[in-house]
């Protein structure tokens, strides 16, 4: 062995170390991927790389973390699943390396026609454990000229297999601390956890990161009319079938991050990322056209009725928007 090879199997040692030493140091799952992918920047010296997470409710990539280009340009775009490199590899679940993206039919210049970047060559892999997709690493052309190697494919990809295992782990934390904000019911945050996010984004603006002061949300405020009469005439399991049903509407309606509560017996608010809608008002007539269709089984006369409330603005304002929203119902 080389005085090279011996030089470059510490480096790649000491890689991995370090990014052991992430995942075990914290649950704080943007703690631990920022770090990982400065690691990834300084042994591999792309010219740009990103991490990209996968929403599983619309089969879609965004991007969470992205060096080398605009953030500004890309954190709205959205990447179909088997679109371009990152999305063949969340459809194949398979890594792909492109010494060459002239030659590659799967390659797609959507991103490098907005950024105004040039993407010679790709290596994409995923991030998944246990089967489950948490999302795609993807580094592009090396800084110093020339493709990635293979050597440099097969160690992007344990890198990526401890990124998907910090996943893992952090969802696992979430889930258990956030047991005794969920409803029993439905399985959708309470009024507890309402409470505590109101308390987070309410603070005095002096003493907030910037992103709570203009990051753009949309409250829809739902109450269901009729679930009386449906727990009388129906029994109260038909009316708790209704209630799960309203439910996984607005789950599978909506996106990964956004998040909905229910704060009474028929009463849903929904906490939408504007970022991610561009009509909101198309999807609230979407969201309350689905629940009006909602029937009770062997009871073709019982009806539920819709009222709501919609209200847009930032973040801090989350108390005056809930507001805003039971006035218009009202």
């Amino acid at each position: 062995m080389t005085n090279n090879d011996m030089d470059q199997l510490f480096k790649i040692k000491q890689l991995y170390a370090n990014i052991g030493k992430l995942i075990t140091s914290s649950l704080e799952i943007e703690h631990i991927l920022e770090g990982i992918m400065e690691e990834v920047h300084i042994f591999f010296g792309p010219d740009n790389w990103s991490l990209l997470r996968y929403d599983p409710n619309s089969e879609e990539l965004y991007f969470v973390i992205s060096h080398g280009i605009d953030f500004d340009s890309i954190k709205n775009i959205r990447l179909q699943k088997g679109e371009g490199v990152a999305g063949y590899v969340v459809e194949t679940k398979k890594p792909v390396f492109v010494p060459n993206t002239n030659l590659d039919t799967r390659f797609s210049d959507r991103i490098d026609r907005i950024t105004g970047f040039s993407t010679k060559s790709v290596m994409a892999v995923p991030l998944i454990f246990r089967d489950t997709m948490y999302g795609v690493i993807e580094l592009i052309n090396k800084s110093t000229g020339g493709i990635f190697s293979s050597d440099d494919y097969i160690i992007l990809q344990t890198i990526a297999d401890f990124g998907a295992i910090a996943f893992a782990n952090s969802l696992l934390y979430e889930k258990a601390s956030t047991l005794t904000a969920l409803d029993s019911l439905t399985g959708l945050y309470n009024n507890k956890k309402l409470s505590d996010i109101i308390a987070s984004w309410s603070k005095d603006e002096a003493h907030i990161r910037r992103d709570d002061s203009t990051h753009v949300i949309a409250v829809l405020n739902i109450d269901i009319k009729g679930l009386n009469e449906i727990n009388t005439v129906a029994g109260h399991r038909d009316g708790d079938r209704v209630i799960k049903h309203i439910s996984r509407t607005l789950k599978t309606s909506l996106r990964e991050n956004d998040m909905t509560f229910r704060t009474g017996g028929g009463n849903f608010i929904s906490i939408i990322n504007c970022d991610n809608y561009f009509d909101m008002k198309s999807l609230v007539e979407r969201i309350l056209h689905k629940i009006s269709a909602i029937t009770v089984p062997d009871h073709p006369d019982l009806h539920i009725q819709v009222s709501h409330g919609l209200s847009i603005g930032t973040r801090i304002r989350i108390n005056e928007l809930i507001q805003e929203t039971l006035e218009q119902k009202s």
